[in-house]
């Protein structure tokens, strides 16, 4: 058994616009087991799919060079 803690980094979400603004309506995590899980940050019932863009998430944080 693996005794490593899990570790997960978002990688992709999902987002929708909303009155003007973005509202992010999900976020999909890559976990150090390699597995992916998406977290709903808004109920899917409540926006409408087709209106979600989706997009990757930089993991660069150090801006540009």
């Amino acid at each position: 058994m693996d005794d490593r803690p899990l570790t997960g980094v978002p990688v992709r979400e999902g987002v929708a616009i909303v009155n003007g603004s973005e509202l992010v309506v999900w976020q999909e995590h890559l976990w150090n087991t390699g597995d992916r899980t998406r977290v709903w940050l808004v109920r899917p019932e409540e926006i409408c799919v087709v209106n979600i863009i989706e997009r990757d998430i930089d993991l660069d944080r150090s801006g540009p060079a």
